[in-house]
This record gives structure tokens, sequence and C-alpha cells, in this order.
């Protein structure tokens, strides 16, 4: 008899668990790694080091992005922006440091986004910059990563940057980026 309660509400928190995983129909976004997730930037001569490195495309991402028609949530487009990871406030070496914005990225459509908006290369920088948008109003079809891509173009001390590396120490820098994928519309 006293298996009772505790059957009962076990049976009660599953109803509850169950009935809220229904419920729950949201918009959803992804972004996937296709490839290019760690980008090295080999200055091995004095030209490199005096004109800076540009690698493109060095990273792709796949969109995923997927409309719920859940009234009051209308899904519109996304845009993707970047930043150092966790706030990083330099490219960090072993012994010595580099500004955030030795390093610029681009993102521009490589398939299926040809609508979208790039901003060409930005800064890299601790707070979050926009690197493209994308809208599709009305939202026409949801996107999956293998028909919607971005390819990613990284620059390390170009002329454009304005940070050439001509009498900087050599050290081995390091420096982590995020990606935010924000979807829009709305409701969101």
């Amino acid at each position: 008899m006293t298996h009772l309660p505790k059957i009962l509400i076990i049976l009660i928190l599953l109803t509850v668990s169950i009935y809220d995983g229904v419920s729950q129909e949201w918009n959803s976004a992804r972004l996937s790694v296709l490839y290019g997730s760690s980008i090295p930037f080999n200055f091995t001569s004095l030209d490199k080091i005096k004109n800076g490195i540009e690698i493109t495309p060095g990273t792709r991402f796949g969109i995923s992005m997927a409309d719920s028609s859940k009234v009051g949530h209308d899904l519109t487009g996304f845009e993707l922006y970047f930043r150092a990871f966790n706030n990083q406030s330099n490219l960090k070496g072993d012994s010595y440091t580099l500004p955030l914005s030795t390093i610029r990225v681009k993102a521009e459509s490589a398939l299926g986004l040809g609508s979208g908006v790039s901003d060409d290369y930005q800064p890299l920088t601790s707070d979050w910059v926009r690197l493209f948008s994308f809208t599709n109003d009305p939202w026409l079809s949801d996107l999956d990563w293998a028909n919607f891509q971005l390819n990613l173009s990284f620059k390390c001390g170009t002329s454009d940057t304005g940070n050439s590396l001509m009498g900087e120490p050599a050290d081995y820098y390091n420096v982590e980026i995020e990606f935010e994928l924000v979807p829009i519309g709305v409701g969101f």
C-alpha cells in the first residue's frame, strides 16, 4: 500500500515530461562545420610576414533551419556572428600577444544562399560581429546543410588589417573563434 503514492508520483512526472516534450514545437537552427575547423597560419617566409596570409576558403559551414509554423514565431532568415571565444582580448602566444584585429574573417555563400549579404572582411574582436545575413521572407522552405552552405575566408597580418607582422616577435599564437547562427523574424 505504501508503494501506491510513489507509483502515482512517478506516473504524474512521466505524464508531465511527455506532455512537455510533445508540446514544444520551436524553430530549429544548426551550424555544421563541413571542413576547416582549425585554420593554421604558417609564416614561413619574409614575404608572408611582410604581406600577411589569406586563406580562402578556409572553413565551410552547412546551414540547417526549420520553421515550425508556430504562431508568433515567424522565421524569415538568419544572421551569422563571430567573436573571440570566451571574450579573449588578444592572440595569445607562449610569451607575447598580438591584437585580435590581426585576424579578419569573411563569410560568403557557397551554395544556395546567393541572395544573402556578406559584410566583407570583419576584424576579430571580443564582441559579436555580424558576418553574413540571409532573408527568405516569406519563409518558403526549410534549409538543409547539404544545399545551403557558407565559405569562410581568413586573413592574418595583411596590409588591409592595419596589423602587419613585421617587427612582431616570433611565437606560436593561438585564438579560438566562436560563431553564432541567429534566426531572425517575428518572435525572435
